[in-house]
């Protein structure tokens, strides 16, 4: 099965929204993930305007796991980035959702950040 991609409006909304940090916010979990591996929210940020940036694939998928979010659409980017826990740079899983998109509280929700598995 071919995999998902977003189109290329919805990519160039998570870029967006990705270079304005103030208007990214990370769930508890994923920030605990980040600062496991002493990584911030700008570093996320950095890395998915750098992954779109070299035209790389960003995956959409359904959400599954957050109750009021069920069934909308999220994206996911697998860069690499530098982990302090493992002193190496590994692949991270990278999961966002549009939130209010095209209203003036829109933002973008960082939903998972982890190495990948």
């Amino acid at each position: 099965m071919a995999a998902n991609h977003a189109d290329a409006k919805t990519v160039q909304e998570i870029r967006r929204l990705a270079a304005d940090e103030s208007r990214v916010r990370v769930t508890r979990q994923a920030l605990s993930d980040l600062m496991a591996h002493g990584l911030k929210k700008a570093d996320v940020c950095d890395e998915i305007v750098a992954w779109i940036d070299r035209n790389e694939p960003v995956k959409q998928v359904t959400i599954h796991t957050i109750p009021s979010l069920l069934g909308q659409p999220a994206y996911e980017v697998k860069p690499r980035m530098r982990s302090n826990l493992f002193n190496a740079e590994v692949i991270f899983y990278i999961k966002v959702t549009l939130v209010e998109l095209g209203q003036p509280d829109e933002y973008m929700l960082v939903i998972s950040t982890h190495p990948d598995h």
